[in-house]
């Protein structure tokens, strides 16, 4: 059994020793195992194998480990079999997992590749919109250099055809000046020469002058000597009858007397009634204008109807003002209609803001609005009158006590006299400060004062002190300056050269107002102006360029662009007119501004051509060439 089991093992070694090359003879195909198989080939175990053969064929039990031998040799093959199926089923499941992965890496490596195209395109997008930003950002520098050295140009012709224009102005001066020096000249020369003939025409005709001299004054005087003797006649006649008749001189004593006594009391009561007329009728001189009765001014005959709420507002809704003021103004015109109504004492008020904001009109609407007269006075009147100026503002006051409507009375540029007192005030001054703070000391229900001033600084404590309301009239903003300036546009322009328009006058129909109008060198009737291409765009680009503009000088502004359209060929009122006038106006208000500042000057100073440069470009339309 020992040896069997020996012959057996040798049997086995040589199996396995010759399964091995069979095996790896099958898959001849596949070189690497191929080099694996004879790497693993061992001669030694083919020599054991060998030996065992022989042993075995020596052996009794040499059939039977044949057959065990093939038995195991069989099952070592169905092994390997099976070990190739699993062998090749892995290598089938790892192909089909090496082509999955594949094409899973192909599919993310064309998802890579669509996302780069994506974020390429994207990229040129962006270059191309950086690049047409860059193109449309340099085209508009270009334009707006271009712009700017267009307006530059402009701004140069218009200064030069401005120097041009006062240099023609200057010569222009200079040669009517010359002109009238010249014809002064010549009337002189003229006159010289006709004195000097008629000196020597007297020279010449001395002799037969003399003699006819002698003779009107002989004649002259003979003349005088009989009228003489022929009164003294008369009147030694007249003396003889009354000397010799009682009764004639009687009665020629009181004639005279009687005259004589008529004369004197004539001109006494002539006196003392005009003096009464003056008091009660007359306007004190420091009142330049009021709505007193006048029998004159039949408008001022009857008494105002008092107004109620809603007829106040009608009466303010033409006045522009800023809202919360013009709220204010009508409030305190109720309050004057009420106070009236009632016989309340009235409330003293100050208006300060600067000119030109309506304060005037509003004190003037205000007067008429509650029922009571107006009058109008300027304290730049009572600053001259010196010591005279406390009468005369008591006569003022006075008067303003016997309106039988009661009376509102307007004091313009108040601070001219109503100044903070000091040592360097004058006498004058201070009396008159003195005779307004007595006057107004204590509530009135005859008259209620209203001051007006640029200056409410200045003003003295005791003033303000009687003020009851102070209300600011400050500049017009961008609503009220468009509302101002279609006001104006309407009465200037649209209006104009008729009734309704404030500038210009309508055609005049009777012969005399024809006449009137021939006399004083106008037309018999005005053109009226036609507007081309000025909308609402127009009045709301001035509206914001005149910030800073007063109420008073948007008026002078379309009284300007009449005056320009009225100059040109045609009436008519185009944009480019209406932007010529709005810039030149502009650069005044700025050379108005910069004299308030204090840099006076003239037109031609560094200054003012900055400003002209600055409003030039301010203003994008360009003006008539």
């Amino acid at each position: 059994t020992r040896q069997a089991g020996r012959l057996l093992a040798g049997a086995l070694g040589l199996a396995t020793g010759m399964a091995a090359p069979a095996a790896l003879a099958d898959k001849k195909e596949d070189k690497k195992e191929a080099d694996a198989a004879r790497a693993m080939f061992d001669p030694v175990a083919l020599e054991r194998g060998a030996a065992a053969l022989r042993e075995i064929n020596k052996s009794s039990f040499g059939k039977q480990v044949l057959e065990l031998s093939k038995q195991q040799e069989l099952t070592k093959q169905q092994e390997m079999k099976s070990k190739e199926a699993e062998f090749l089923a892995a290598r089938a499941q790892h192909e089909s997992e090496r082509d999955r992965v594949r094409f899973q890496e192909e599919h993310k490596l064309e998802e890579q590749r669509s996302q780069v195209a994506a974020r390429m395109k994207q990229y040129e997008d962006e270059l191309a919109r950086k690049r047409l930003l860059a193109e449309h950002e340099l085209h508009r520098q270009r334009d707006a250099e271009m712009v700017k050295m267009q307006e530059s140009a402009s701004a140069r012709q218009e200064g030069e055809r401005l120097r041009i224009e006062q240099q023609i102005q200057a010569e222009r001066r200079a040669a009517e000046g010359y002109a009238a020096d010249l014809q002064k000249e010549v009337a002189r020369e003229k006159a010289k020469a006709e004195s000097e003939g008629r000196i020597r025409e007297a020279r010449e005709n001395e002799d037969v002058n003399r003699r006819l001299a002698l003779l009107k004054y002989q004649e002259e005087a003979r003349k005088a000597l009989e009228a003489i003797n022929a009164v003294m006649s008369h009147l030694g006649t007249a003396a003889l009858d009354l000397i010799s008749d009682p009764n004639k001189m009687g009665m020629a004593v009181a004639g005279l007397s009687a005259l004589f006594l008529g004369l004197y009391g004539s001109r006494e009561a002539a006196r003392v009634s005009g003096g009464a007329i003056e008091r009660w009728l007359g306007t004190p001189r420091l009142v330049r204008e009021t709505s007193r009765f006048s029998l004159f001014k039949p408008s001022t005959w009857t008494n105002a109807a008092v107004k109620g709420t809603e007829e106040i507002k009608k009466d303010f809704s033409d006045i522009i003002l800023p809202r919360g003021l013009h709220n204010n103004v009508r409030m305190l015109a109720a309050s004057a209609s009420n106070t009236k109504i009632h016989g309340a004492p009235f409330r003293h008020m100050l208006f300060y803001g600067p000119p030109g904001t309506g304060k005037t009109m509003a004190a003037k609407r205000l007067a008429r609005t509650s029922g009571l007269d107006y009058a109008i006075m300027s304290g730049g009147d009572v600053a001259p009158l010196e010591g005279k100026a406390v009468t005369q503002l008591h006569q003022v006051f006075d008067w303003a006590e016997r309106s039988q409507r009661g009376l509102l009375l307007f004091i313009d540029e108040a601070d001219a006299f109503l100044g903070r007192r000091s040592d360097s005030m004058s006498e004058g001054l201070r009396g008159s400060l003195n005779a307004l703070l007595y006057r107004t000391g204590d509530q009135s229900r005859d008259f209620m004062v209203v001051l007006a001033t640029n200056r409410p600084g200045d003003l003295d404590d005791a003033v303000l002190d009687r003020m009851d309301e102070a209300l600011e009239f400050g500049l017009p903003h961008k609503e009220e300056r468009t509302q101002l300036l279609n006001l104006y546009l309407d009465k200037y322009i649209l209006k104009a050269g008729t009734a309704e328009g404030d500038a210009g006058s309508a055609a005049a129909t009777s012969i005399g107002s024809r006449v009137q109008a021939l006399l004083r060198g106008r037309k018999a009737g005005a053109d009226t102006i036609e507007v081309q291409g000025v909308d609402e765009t127009h009045i709301a680009k001035a509206a914001h360029d005149m910030e800073g503009f007063s109420g008073r000088e948007i008026a002078k502004f379309m009284a300007a662009v009449q005056a320009a359209v009225y100059g040109a060929q045609e009436a008519v009122l185009t944009p480019e007119l209406w932007a010529t006038v709005l810039k030149r106006k502009l650069f005044e208000h700025e050379e108005r501004r910069a004299f308030r500042l204090g840099h006076h000057g003239t037109g031609d100073s560094t200054s003012t051509k900055l400003l002209e440069q600055q409003l030039n470009l301010s203003v994008s339309s360009k003006p008539k060439q």
